[in-house]
């Protein structure tokens, strides 16, 4: 194996190594995607080769919202297994990263995973269902945070007040200290001795990455989609594959995950600021880990200057009904929509040009009929303008008509 991660000894005390240990992601299935989504096991082939993906399909079972599982392979190595036919019939499929496919030659290689996986079976990404992110390093975690938590008025066997961790944090202690487990509902960070839990492959890349031969502690942060779901859209961070790629932004979302869960509150060091506030240093057991973020891009910037004006939401509207009205044999979702463009002030032309992006954006399988639809109402709103000019020169000849008789 050759190093290819993001390894870093700034401080010259410690070495740290962060990388993604476990990855998830949905996709989409639509009408032109190579790949047949198959829900009858007596029609699977048991081999599928689309290129450099070859699918083998596999007996045992997958997760609970999904009927059959398969074995992927790119170029000859296995890289995960995939999940197709929805028991909710939402036509879409979970990709699960193999483990080692993350301690391979290069840190780019599940990327490449990725794309190819999307190009040859013709699926659509939809979003990151899991991710864990590790941080190895030859610092001794298990040790610090232990003494730290001793010590932490949150816990019922503490030998002192000196630390208080945020209300509400749990910590799980794990196998008489040797781990912790700090839990919670959408993500949860676990803190243990790595080398007494690396198979072979991985301490191969531990040796390859300048940490042979000593003690590697990891500090692992698991997201599942609610949490990434939150960091979107409550602080707007543009968090998608592509952003895993770059290790300093794995390191932001690793910090803001992980914030809560590990700081400490020193209580020996009560000062009071200019209202007579307490204030109490801070202590984590990253603290002085070599660790350099960088900052994600905001997602939907123009979404946020424009949240709140009637346009958007006018368009979202829009969108919504005119989605309907091709989706099914309802007129009336049509006529809806033509209210509703008349109350938001738009003109016919600025009608069809939404009604063209509507149909440009349109993710469904586009069947014959939904084309029709789509067909109807660009019809519908190209003509208008020449109505109008008929209705103009039918109202000329009706008042030459009327001065003629007079």
């Amino acid at each position: 194996m050759i190093a290819g991660n993001y390894i870093a000894n700034v401080s010259g005390k410690y070495k740290c190594l962060i990388h993604l240990d476990r990855l998830s992601i949905t996709f989409r299935h639509w009408s032109g995607s190579t790949f047949h989504d198959i829900r009858n096991p007596d029609y699977i082939p048991a081999e599928q080769i689309y290129n450099s993906i070859t699918l083998t399909y596999d007996n045992s079972p997958g997760p609970g919202a999904f009927y059959h599982s398969y074995i992927v392979y790119y170029k000859g190595n296995l890289v995960g297994r995939l999940h197709t036919a929805t028991k909710l019939k939402k036509h879409e499929l979970q990709f699960d990263f193999a483990k080692e496919v993350f301690y391979s030659f290069n840190s780019g290689y599940w990327h490449e995973v990725y794309l190819a996986l999307m190009g040859e079976l013709g699926i659509t990404y939809n979003n990151i269902m899991c991710v864990e992110i590790s941080v190895d390093t030859d610092k001794n975690l298990v040790e610090q945070f232990s003494c730290y938590y001793r010590n932490t008025r949150n816990n019922k066997l503490r030998l002192s007040d000196s630390y208080l961790l945020r209300k509400g944090t749990v910590v799980n202690v794990m196998a008489n200290g040797e781990s912790f487990v700090i839990g919670g509902r959408d993500n949860e960070v676990v803190i243990y001795d790595k080398t007494l839990h690396a198979e072979d492959y991985i301490r191969d890349y531990f040796l390859n990455n300048g940490l042979d031969g000593k003690d590697v502690n990891r500090i692992e942060s698991r997201l599942t989609w609610n949490y990434i779901r939150y960091l979107r859209n409550k602080k707007q961070m543009a968090i998608n594959v592509e952003a895993l790629l770059d290790p300093r932004k794995l390191v932001t979302i690793f910090q803001i995950s992980t914030m809560h869960k590990i700081t400490f509150r020193d209580m020996m060091s009560k000062n009071f600021d200019g209202n007579r506030n307490a204030q109490y240093q801070e202590v984590s057991v990253i603290d002085d880990l070599p660790l350099d973020s960088s900052e994600i891009g905001k997602l939907n910037n123009s979404m946020q200057i424009t949240h709140y004006k009637t346009e958007m939401v006018d368009e979202n509207i829009l969108r919504q009904c005119y989605y309907r009205f091709i989706e099914t044999c309802n007129r009336e979702y049509f006529r809806n929509f033509k209210a509703i463009s008349k109350v938001a002030g738009l003109e016919k032309p600025e009608v069809l040009i939404l009604i063209k992006k509507f149909n440009t954006r349109y993710k469904g399988n586009r069947t014959l009929d939904i084309q029709e639809k789509m067909d109807y109402a660009i019809r519908e709103y190209s003509k208008n303008s020449m109505l109008n000019i008929n209705l103009v020169w039918s109202g000329i000849l009706f008042k030459m008509k009327w001065m003629f008789l007079w």
